[in-house]
C-alpha cells in the first residue's frame, strides 16, 4: 500500500468512509469500488492528497475494496470555466491526461464486476489507473471550450496551487501499468450538443 501521510490518524476510519463500510455491511454488499485520483500518492497537499487517506481507509475497512484512480475528467475543465470570476479564465498551463467521464464509469463497473480481479490489491502491487489517450494542458482544454462559451483563457503557471511542482514535472499524469482510453478531449467537445 502507498505510503502513510504524517499528522494524519490511520488507525480510524475517517466518518464518509466508515460509513461507506458500516451501511454496505447492513445492505449486504460484497465489496467497495471507489474512484481516486491519479498520483494521489504522490500529493502531499489539498484535494489530491485527501484521496490518500480515503484510499488508505477504504482498502483498511472490513469490506473488501478496489480502488481506481482516475485522471482528471475532461468535465472537469468546463467547471473550471464557471467558476472564473469576471470575461477573463485564468487556468494553469499544466500537464494532463484527461479522461471522458463516461469512460471511468465504464472501467469502474468493469473492476466491479470482474471475478478475476482481486478483493484488495496485493502489497507492492499498483492500484489500477484510467486516463485519456494523451496527455494535454489544462489552459489549451480550457482554451478550446472557452472558445465555444465566449470566455478569454489564459493559462498560468499554476504556482499558488498545491503540489504545482509535482503537476509541473508530471506527477499526476498515469503511470505505465495505466489503461489509456477514451476520445481525446477535443473529440469529447466536438460530440457535445
Amino acid at each position: 500500500m502507498a505510503r502513510l501521510r504524517p499528522g494524519v490518524s490511520h488507525g480510524v476510519l475517517p466518518h464518509r468512509d466508515r460509513n461507506l463500510h458500516e451501511f454496505g455491511q447492513k445492505a449486504g454488499a460484497g465489496q467497495i469500488v471507489a474512484v481516486s485520483i491519479i498520483g494521489s500518492d504522490k500529493a502531499t497537499a489539498g484535494f489530491i492528497a485527501a484521496q490518500q487517506v480515503h484510499e488508505e481507509a477504504n482498502l483498511s475497512g472490513p469490506l473488501p475494496a478496489r480502488i481506481l484512480r482516475a485522471a482528471q475528467f475532461h468535465e472537469f475543465v468546463g467547471q473550471l470555466l464557471d467558476w472564473q470570476q469576471g470575461d477573463v479564465a485564468y487556468i494553469p498551463a499544466l500537464p494532463a491526461q484527461l479522461v471522458a467521464c463516461r469512460t471511468v464509469a465504464e472501467e469502474v463497473v468493469d473492476l466491479a464486476t470482474d471475478p478475476g480481479a482481486p478483493a484488495q490489491p496485493a502489497p507492492g502491487t499498483p492500484i489500477p489507473e484510467i486516463a485519456g489517450p494523451r496527455k494535454e494542458i489544462m489552459a489549451e482544454a480550457a482554451g478550446l471550450l472557452g472558445a465555444r462559451r465566449g470566455i478569454k483563457v489564459v493559462g498560468v503557471d499554476g504556482s499558488g496551487m498545491p503540489d504545482a511542482e509535482i503537476a509541473a514535472s508530471g506527477g499526476f499524469l498515469p503511470s505505465a501499468h495505466a489503461k489509456l482510453a477514451g476520445p481525446t478531449f477535443q473529440q469529447w467537445l466536438d460530440a457535445q450538443p
